[in-house]
């Protein structure tokens, strides 16, 4: 027997927020973090929670470490909420997940029961499609976590617009970047189905109309719009299939060199397409459905690397690690510990080629010169 995980109810659209009424009288917990606060996001939350006790955890940073985990359960269990909310980007989207993971286990080891409570996402940026996934990532000095668990999932997302109506370019372009990375890896993995494959191409799509637009005028609703549903759509079809090295990799590049995790896939992205050729058909089939020349497999999957390879110049994020100013001696000494990491992650299962250390010390090589073949 399979399934396909429909959990999270999604209020879209502007004025969505304003569901979050429904919430009176309850202690709500916000976990968020200190930009959300100064931005006045996090008041206008609280504005359209009437009546109700709130708690507001900002203490959440890029990339949240197990510390801020481990702060935020303890004001988990001091303020013992009825509702959380989570705030933001995907770091606080996934300190939100932990706390409440490890919150429950605490709860379970000691008491051998559960209380569970209401989980709502509001994602303040369109990229990680944490909204609608059971997966966490957390950062244990230069390690990145992946934790999946379907305690995780949230109850409710709310996609409202207004939120990414002041987004930085960086953050339009990294982020944007990550949907196609969740949306490709997604039709490409060895999990793949026809409900995940739907969704992964529809986010594609419309990724290729909209993101380059969203990125030159954040004001413009529609592509903005769009770009915040490609987000959540990739997320619901990773969630239910799996990602691929493409994560991987861009789990420890990334954490090793403090580099975004949109912007660390989008480096990545056209290496892994040449390595996999076990996924070369399904990279034609997105070509062939974007209209993309595409006469063959092979120049279907070109015709892909060189979609994203534009997409990348247009929105300036460098072609390889080399082109980030890193000293091949610092990228070569880490690779024994980028090997280690990949080995280790929960995305690399999924991946649709299963690569030996000779190929995956090849690989690394490729994405720090830039060159596919």
């Amino acid at each position: 027997m399979k399934e396909f995980k429909l959990k999270p109810e999604i209020k879209y659209g502007c004025e969505s927020l304003v569901w979050i009424n429904n919430l009176k009288s309850k202690k709500i917990l916000i976990v968020t973090d200190k930009t959300m606060v100064k931005l006045g996001l996090v008041d206008k939350v609280i504005s359209n929670l009437n009546g109700s006790e709130v708690k507001v955890f900002d203490k959440v940073e890029p990339n949240p470490t197990i510390e801020v985990i481990e702060d935020g359960i303890k004001e988990y269990f001091m303020f013992n909420p009825e509702v959380i909310i989570a705030l933001g980007g995907g770091s606080p989207i996934d300190a939100c997940k932990g706390i409440i993971y490890f919150s429950y286990k605490i709860q379970k080891e000691h008491k051998g029961d559960i209380k569970r409570i209401p989980f709502i996402a509001i994602p303040t940026t369109s990229g990680t499609g944490s909204e609608v996934t059971s997966y966490s990532v957390i950062t244990n000095k230069n390690n990145k976590i992946a934790l999946a668990d379907d305690e995780m999932l949230p109850t409710m997302a709310i996609l409202d617009p207004e939120f990414m109506k002041t987004l930085p370019r960086v953050v339009i372009a990294d982020t944007g970047m990550d949907v196609l990375t969740h949306a490709i890896e997604a039709y490409v993995s060895t999990s793949r189905n026809s409900f995940t494959n739907a969704l992964s191409l529809e986010a594609i799509k419309i990724v290729y109309k909209n993101l380059l637009k969203h990125y030159g005028n954040a004001e413009l609703l529609k592509p903005r719009e769009e770009i915040q549903h490609a987000s959540c759509m990739a997320g619901l079809a990773f969630n239910n299939s799996s990602l691929g090295i493409n994560h991987s990799i861009a789990h420890t590049l990334g954490s090793n060199f403090h580099l975004s995790h949109g912007r660390s896939n989008a480096i990545i992205m056209p290496y892994v397409i040449e390595s996999n050729k076990n996924a070369h058909e399904y990279y034609f089939e997105i070509s062939k459905m974007l209209g993309l020349p595409s006469e063959n497999i092979e120049e279907g999957k070109n015709s892909l690397i060189a979609l994203i390879s534009i997409l990348k110049k247009e929105m300036k994020i460098p072609n390889s690690f080399k082109d980030l100013g890193i000293e091949f001696k610092d990228y070569k000494k880490l690779i024994p510990n980028f090997l280690r990491d990949i080995e280790k992650d929960i995305c690399t299962i999924g991946n649709p080629n299963q690569f030996n250390n000779e190929e995956y010390i090849e690989l690394l090589i490729k994405i720090y010169y830039g060159q596919c073949r």
